[in-house]
């Protein structure tokens, strides 16, 4: 994960530092270094931040550079206290805030299978398990002893009923509701 996100970081601070030049005039203002350029100052995202050369994406789409930076400081953000500070210190995880959730979701489940060891668990055979709390994050309490609470999910066309626990008819004219913390497990 801190791999994809340097990558990135290297990608923009390159790019960033080509329109420099080429503003000042110490390198040719190529077509591309334009298209850039004007993007950047529609406050749009350069193609080049979000996807490789092959058109594979690398990182997040959001519909303003203002947005999409702000994604970047939040995922930083989350990795570097992540990484400072331990497991201990993160009582959720934002999901969708990695490049790799996928990969999250299988480190998780790996973490659980180690601790049934003495259980024989094999990590084929262990399935993964949800619980959608009642609350959002600032109310959860403690680090799970099994498992993580993720959250900054959205469902479309329905929303989460937290008094009763269940799906029920989306609001009217609200496509989009959040979802409250998801406790994942094995």
């Amino acid at each position: 994960e801190l791999q994809r996100i340097q990558r990135v970081i290297g990608i923009v601070r390159s790019n960033l530092q080509s329109l420099v030049m080429a503003i000042e005039g110490t390198v040719v203002m190529t077509p591309d270094l334009l298209e850039d350029l004007n993007m950047i100052f529609d406050a749009r995202l350069p193609r080049r931040w979000t996807h490789d050369p092959s058109g594979a994406e690398i990182s997040w789409l959001m519909p303003t550079l203002g947005a999409w930076f702000t994604g970047l400081l939040d995922r930083v953000n989350q990795l570097g206290t992540w990484l400072e500070n331990g497991r201990g210190a993160m009582k959720g995880y934002w999901l969708t805030g990695f490049l790799n959730a996928q990969g999250f979701l299988t480190g998780m489940r790996q973490e659980v299978t180690r601790q049934h060891k003495k259980d024989q668990w094999a990590l084929d055979d262990v399935i993964t398990h949800t619980e959608v709390l009642s609350y959002d994050l600032e109310r959860v309490k403690d680090v799970p002893d099994e498992g993580q609470n993720i959250y900054g999910l959205f469902i479309e066309g329905a929303r989460w009923n937290r008094q009763e626990g269940r799906l029920d008819e989306s609001e009217p004219k609200k496509l989009f509701t959040s979802m409250p913390v998801i406790y994942v497990s094995a």
